[in-house]
């Protein structure tokens, strides 16, 4: 009888310190998080509007509607600014991804964005991955909201950072010839 006490006792305390050790796929996420970090990309947990917040999932058993609130795993990455930074007009752009998988850009570049960093957005949002849900650039830093689903597509959110932040954000500025 003692024995079976002493077992029921280890039990009590050996379950919840087990239950508390990260699963498989925590563990992957750490990972890849880990290799962002090491990339010089920052990670954040955050929230973000829906981008299509139509669906019956934000519709309550009660018909009542709920805020279309995503939550999503941010990885951004900070463009290196030229020197006269502050003298340039500030560029932002957003793309969000629709059910149908296609994109839209509810913030388009502007014409003071340039011609490369067009060329390459609309070339290489449609080769993102499937979980990615919107990017976007704001005060330099471009940020890719997504759900982490697989290891395999971190590379690829890793290279689209770094070639986004490599290309050059304004078109070069025309200078006056009239000294």
């Amino acid at each position: 009888m003692v024995y079976l006490i002493i077992g029921l006792a280890l039990l009590f305390i050996i379950v919840p310190i087990i239950a508390v050790l990260p699963s498989a796929r925590q563990k992957e996420r750490m990972q890849m998080r880990n290799l962002a970090r090491g990339a010089g990309v920052s990670v954040d947990l955050t929230t973000i509007e829906d981008p299509n917040p139509g669906q019956d999932k934000y519709i309550t058993h009660t018909g009542r509607r709920i805020p279309p609130d995503l939550k999503v795993t941010a990885w951004r990455r900070q463009r290196k600014r030229a020197r006269d930074w502050r003298e340039l007009p500030e560029v932002s752009w957003c793309a969000q991804r629709n059910l149908d998988k296609s994109w839209r850009w509810p913030i388009d570049p502007d014409e003071q964005t340039s011609d490369e960093l067009r060329k390459f957005l609309a070339t290489s949002v449609e080769s993102l991955p499937d979980d990615v849900d919107q990017v976007e650039e704001s005060r330099y830093c471009i940020t890719i909201y997504w759900h982490e689903a697989d290891k395999e597509s971190v590379q690829d959110v890793l290279d689209f950072l770094k070639q986004c932040a490599d290309l050059p954000l304004h078109k070069p500025v025309e200078e006056d010839d009239d000294w």
